[in-house]
């Protein structure tokens, strides 16, 4: 293959490669096939290769100790940047670059993922994809453990759920979903056990806030790091909260409402990971504990919950530049517990329990006209859910294969 062409390859932000270990193990091969007319052409192939987003322990033990790499002096910046990447995770959002960005293969679609939850006295393991093109509810692989109450985001190309309670005890551990091969693994667990907990991600990094530990409320923050799979402690908040929600918003992690043993909470906090500390936003209108939250267009939108004497269908939102908030249009059902994501501009609110029973129903949220649209329910009626939006290559024929 010309050099020309190996370049454009690998320089393509569309290339569709499981992981960059794949690219920089490609380029490797590639060199030493002619080393003796190619080991000059190292440099410039490693430009492209987002060295940044490599496992902390293959940038060690592979690229690191790889001499193509290690005895050329054009090539340290690179592994620089990639290090420093690792090793100050609380600056990445001012550390971008082209390497420091996920490569997006053409074709590559949003869906919705609702995890685990209960109803009646059951607590679900099972998982199901919403296409929001068709209005289709599928199911996918069941979670290794039942979850409710649990956490649930996204990241890169893969789900991950944190935390929650099984029916017996509330969780530390966490498990990762990839939609390629439509299979469940576990992770690190985290350092404290939470369930009713936040979440949110931002530079690459998963934030766990606040939850109840099987004895108390928590203030307590951790986050993950999946380059390094380490969770590591971060900034309390000055709240505690259980059945918070966390929405990011301008690279800061917001914690709205929740419950704090006491009192049900209206109240508002953010955090800067570059600075490290927790602020206070203006408190939202209602109390909210067990609410949905989300964002769209700048706008911080919290949606529904409990404020303990009754589930909420109303719905509030946060714009920063006025620092207030502003009544919306209430929902069409009451929910709390229930999840809310944001797909291209739309917020959806799913699942949840309206004060007697769970729910499997589902509603669109179109903020330019300010109205609620009820679309296809869900499989199963889920309280207590946790739901993310990933982008997938060619799904349903991906699941296809693997049934």
């Amino acid at each position: 293959m010309r050099t020309v062409v190996v370049e454009e390859l690998i320089a393509s932000p569309h290339l569709n490669v499981p992981c960059e270990e794949k690219v920089f193990t490609a380029v490797i091969s590639w060199v030493k096939h002619d080393l003796t007319e190619r080991e000059k052409l190292v440099p410039e192939l490693l430009k492209h290769v987002r060295l940044p987003l490599l496992s902390r322990d293959f940038l060690t033990s592979n690229v690191d100790a790889e001499p193509l790499v290690r005895d050329k002096t054009a090539c340290h910046h690179l592994l620089l940047e990639a290090l420093k990447y690792h090793l100050l995770p609380e600056q990445r959002a001012t550390l971008t670059s082209p390497r420091t960005s996920e490569r997006q293969p053409d074709g590559v679609k949003p869906y919705v993922f609702a995890c685990g939850g209960g109803s009646l006295f059951a607590i679900h393991s099972e998982v199901e994809c919403y296409n929001p093109r068709t209005d289709r509810w599928m199911p996918v692989a069941s979670m290794n453990y039942r979850r409710s109450r649990a956490g649930v985001v996204s990241l890169g190309r893969y789900v991950y759920v944190m935390g929650g309670y099984d029916g017996a005890c509330d969780l530390c551990s966490a498990e990762m979903y990839n939609p390629a091969l439509n299979r469940w693994v576990s992770i690190t667990n985290m350092g404290t056990k939470r369930s009713c907990l936040g979440v949110g991600a931002t530079s690459g990094l998963i934030y766990c806030v606040g939850g109840y530990d099987g004895a108390s409320c928590l203030s307590s923050v951790e986050r993950y790091d999946p380059l390094t799979g380490v969770w590591t402690s971060c900034p309390a908040m000055a709240t505690k909260r259980r059945y918070c929600r966390v929405a990011l918003l301008d690279n800061c992690i917001y914690s709205l409402g929740g419950f704090d043993s006491t009192n049900y909470q209206c109240t508002v906090e953010r955090l800067d990971p570059r600075v490290g500390k927790w602020m206070s936003v203006p408190p939202m209108m209602s109390r909210r504990s067990s609410c949905g939250a989300g964002v769209v267009a700048g706008m911080l939108y919290c949606v529904g919950g409990n404020d303990g004497t009754m589930c909420m269908s109303s719905a509030e939102r946060f714009n920063p530049r006025r620092n207030t908030w502003e009544p919306i249009t209430a929902m069409h059902s009451r929910r709390s517990t229930h999840e809310v994501v944001e797909i291209e501009g739309f917020l959806y609110a799913l699942g949840g329990n309206d004060g007697s029973s769970s729910l499997n129903s589902m509603e669109r949220y179109d903020a330019k006209q300010n109205k609620w649209v009820l679309v296809t329910s869900m499989l199963s009626r889920r309280s207590s859910v946790g739901a993310a939006v990933l982008d997938c290559l060619q799904l349903e024929k991906g699941l296809t294969k693997a049934t």
